[in-house]
């Protein structure tokens, strides 16, 4: 429905006649509200479960995208839509894809490749359903009938099943291999080197899943917590990746980590609310990487993309209808069909030896913003077809690939942190993008501004990752001559 929100965004301009930019915000709020509902989504999943959570999401913007039916304005779409539809997206998606990441390891690329495809699918076959719901029924009765339809979310949140505990005899404390503390930062191919543990004499793969469950297990008996699984305290609960590329995985005592949630828990102790969202949003808005050059850089490639987004999504209809082009829905559908392929590819190759992701992520960047940008050269269907297909395919990575390449450059310790700080910086440029380009639109009269715009921010996002490897060597050559200080 986000996707394909461009046909219904389209219908609200003729209906309520307002301007674009203040129209784009019903969208721009139900993104920014799903995205930034991250640390709300999983504490709940702690407390509550993934079907709990998933079916409570569905309820409530179900709820509320039949309630937009009666909407009289665009100021009622923001609230119903926008931030009641955006809280119930929020509760859906997470537990979806937390779903997936803790059933797999091996094929847990391809796993999630294939599940988060399901956009790809849905953005296919809702834009001509949902023009053709427009034309038969209305906006109105369109609305009601996609709310329905929503409701398929509570069966299939039904069959959310938790992982089952394997059978596991005693281990002893493994024997970690001395690591270079002022290496252990170097940009390197995870996927390349596996990382083996000493563990009762014999040579075995670090494999969270294991020992996880026994780990949430014996905290919440310490903690005596009564409900949920615990499952978002898991390191790679985020990590979209197989887990066999992890090349090197500390696992840290339970007082350890004990002593760290209790800390987290101090930070956030003013909030009204349960331990474990207090841990969760301790967690995922630590601040300390903001420090960290590349993550930086990373953040304000991520802020970037996000502010070409969801333009091409909105405005590609409008835009075709302006040029007079017949069935401007279906681009949208050429959009998710290719970006379902895409997702699936990236996902398959992204644990590949031979594959540096952190280019393949650069690369898909650059080319999904210059197509965007070159689209405003196209004027019949066929041209911007082809916009659409590159377009969809690469920007696949975005969404695929940005948890892996994060467990590349920072480890997996990080991700839970580093992923929250980017979910809150993708919010706050989605609500940046539409409006923007509607606001462009309405001054220039023209869709051109809005998606150089989009291209533009979309290829630099790209362009400037490939200072990555510059701040990782100047890094390292000042961790060297500090070492070698050290020595003197």
């Amino acid at each position: 429905m986000t996707y394909s929100f461009g046909v219904f965004y389209a219908e609200f301009l003729t209906y309520f006649n307002e301007g674009k930019g203040k129209t784009a915000w019903i969208v721009s709020i139900l993104v920014g509200v799903t995205l930034s509902s991250g640390p709300i989504s999983s504490s709940f999943v702690n407390r509550w479960g993934c079907r709990t959570v998933t079916v409570a999401g569905a309820l409530l913007s179900a709820v509320c995208v039949v309630l937009s039916a009666l909407a009289n304005n665009v100021n009622t779409l923001i609230i119903t839509i926008g931030v009641g539809t955006g809280v119930g997206f929020g509760l859906i998606y997470l537990p979806a894809i937390v779903s997936v990441t803790v059933w797999f390891e091996r094929y847990r690329s391809l796993a999630t490749g294939i599940a988060v495809c399901g956009s790809g699918l849905g953005t296919f076959l809702f834009a001509p359903i949902t023009s053709a719901l427009i034309s038969n029924y209305g906006w109105r009765g369109a609305m009601a009938i996609i709310g329905a339809l929503i409701l398929n979310c509570i069966p299939l949140g039904l069959m959310f099943r938790p992982v089952p505990e394997r059978p596991r005899t005693p281990v002893t404390e493994p024997m970690l291999p001395k690591v270079d503390n002022n290496n252990k930062k170097k940009l390197q191919r995870s996927q390349s080197i596996e990382h083996f543990l000493r563990v009762n004499g014999k040579d075995d793969v670090a494999r969270l899943t294991l020992s996880q469950p026994a780990l949430n297990k014996h905290q919440e008996q310490k903690m005596g917590s009564r409900h949920g699984s615990g499952i978002m305290q898991r390191p790679d609960v985020l990590y979209q990746g197989s887990m066999t590329s992890i090349s090197r995985y500390r696992a840290a005592s339970i007082d350890r980590k004990m002593t760290k949630e209790e800390e987290q828990e101090e930070k956030c102790a003013w909030l009204p609310c349960s331990r474990e969202f207090k841990v969760a949003l301790s967690e995922m808005l630590d601040v300390s990487l903001l420090v960290d050059p590349v993550f930086l850089l990373f953040s304000v490639s991520n802020f970037l993309t996000s502010i070409g987004f969801y333009i091409p999504y909105v405005y590609t209809v409008p835009m075709s209808e302006k040029l007079g082009i017949e069935n401007p829905p279906y681009l949208i559908s050429i959009i998710g069909a290719s970006n379902l392929v895409g997702r699936i590819i990236l996902g398959y190759i992204s644990d590949k030896p031979w594959v540096n992701r952190l280019l393949a992520y650069n690369i898909c960047l650059t080319i999904a913003g210059i197509s965007t940008a070159a689209a405003m050269f196209c004027w019949e269907f066929w041209g911007l077809a082809m916009y659409a297909t590159a377009f969809g395919f690469t920007i696949g990575a975005y969404v695929g690939l940005t948890s892996v390449v994060l467990v590349d450059l920072l480890g997996l310790e990080k991700l839970t942190n580093a992923f929250g700080l980017l979910l809150l910086f993708q919010g706050i440029a989605s609500l940046i993008g539409p409006p923007f380009a509607g606001w462009l639109y309405d001054t220039y009269q023209s869709y051109s501004p809005g998606f150089y715009v989009a291209g533009g921010t979309i290829s630099l996002s790209g362009i400037i990752l490939f200072l990555i490897p510059v701040f990782e060597r100047r890094n390292n050559r000042w961790k060297n001559q500090e070492m070698v200080l050290e020595q003197i």
